[in-house]
């Protein structure tokens, strides 16, 4: 049991363990009592005041976690995204350097073009992997101070994106130039007689010679080339038949016209196997050897025209 009763300058305190036992007993002066309570309320004080900065700590801590992991997502896409850029930006280059070397093979005149820059760096120092790596997340501060960073990292990859994709563009409209130049230099080259028109052996070459009926210097406009009779004559490109005809110097014989200004006759042909207006490719079947019209024997007069000025068709021959 516990009783106080009070005096005039002090506080008596009654202590009784049981209603059988005798009674315990001390005095507390007033000023005593005034102090424990006075410690007492400026301890209550002090313990609010450090819940409340434990709330805070505690609320600090718990957005630190989430900051980090925030962050750490972040870095890990933003990283994803620089390589991703570092790699498109290599391709280019490559795609750069394929497209100058097309050019140079197709003779085109080269392009004017900023691609280079990429060759070079471009912004890519903005956006280099390792900065991304060194931002510092220890901190709830230095994490807020990260985003800043991140963000500068964030447009210098937007930057090199728009980039990207005005020089994709641009190399889109170059490659289409490309292509049209490579077709039509495909057209040239499977228009260009290449190939030997019959097997056999070249008998009188193109050029001056002495003229086998005349025995006068005379100018032969393409090659002799001597086949046994009934020997497969073959187109040397893609054309079209212009005629199919006889005449008394050459024969039965065949007029090819390749395109691009060229042209092809086959003279002496024993029969044709084409008639005129028809398409033919490289390799096609269009007569037989034989020794019609002025000929000393079986074999084939092959001329190559350009512009209808006759050439020599070993220039052109590959095979």
């Amino acid at each position: 049991m516990l009783n106080m009763s009070k005096k005039s300058n002090a506080y008596t305190v009654f202590i009784l363990p049981d209603p059988t036992s005798k009674p315990y007993s001390f005095s507390i002066g007033k000023k005593t009592v005034r102090y424990l309570l006075g410690f007492l309320l400026v301890g209550m004080v002090a313990l609010s005041g450090v819940f409340a900065q434990s709330i805070s700590i505690l609320s600090d801590i718990s957005e630190l976690h989430v900051l980090r992991k925030e962050n750490k997502e972040q870095r890990a896409q933003i990283q994803s995204a620089i390589n991703s850029v570092n790699d498109l930006k290599k391709q280019m280059v490559r795609l750069v350097e394929l497209d100058e070397k097309l050019r140079v093979m197709t003779d085109l005149s080269p392009k004017r073009s900023s691609m280079k820059t990429l060759a070079q760096g471009g912004s890519e120092q903005q956006v280099d992997p390792l900065n991304i790596e060194s931002v510092d997340f220890s901190t709830v501060g230095q994490l807020n101070a990260s985003k800043s960073s991140t963000q500068k990292i964030v447009v210098a990859l937007q930057e090199d994106l728009k980039l990207l994709e005005s020089q994709i563009l641009e190399e889109e409209e170059s490659f289409k130039e490309l292509i049209r130049a490579i077709s039509g230099i495909q057209m040239r080259w499977a228009s260009t007689p290449s190939i030997w028109p019959v097997k056999g052996w070249v008998t009188s070459s193109f050029g001056p010679r002495t003229s086998p009926f005349t025995g006068r210097l005379a100018i032969h406009n393409g090659l002799d080339i001597a086949a046994h009779r009934g020997t497969p004559v073959v187109a040397p490109a893609v054309g079209t038949v212009m005629n199919v005809g006889y005449d008394n110097e050459l024969g039965r014989r065949v007029f090819i016209n390749h395109g691009f200004g060229k042209k092809t006759i086959y003279g002496h042909l024993n029969k044709q196997a084409v008639r005129s207006g028809q398409a033919v490719q490289r390799g096609d079947v269009i007569g037989y050897v034989g020794s019609t019209g002025k000929a000393t024997g079986p074999h084939l007069h092959y001329e190559v025209r350009i512009n209808n000025i006759p050439v020599d068709p070993m220039r052109y021959i590959l095979n």
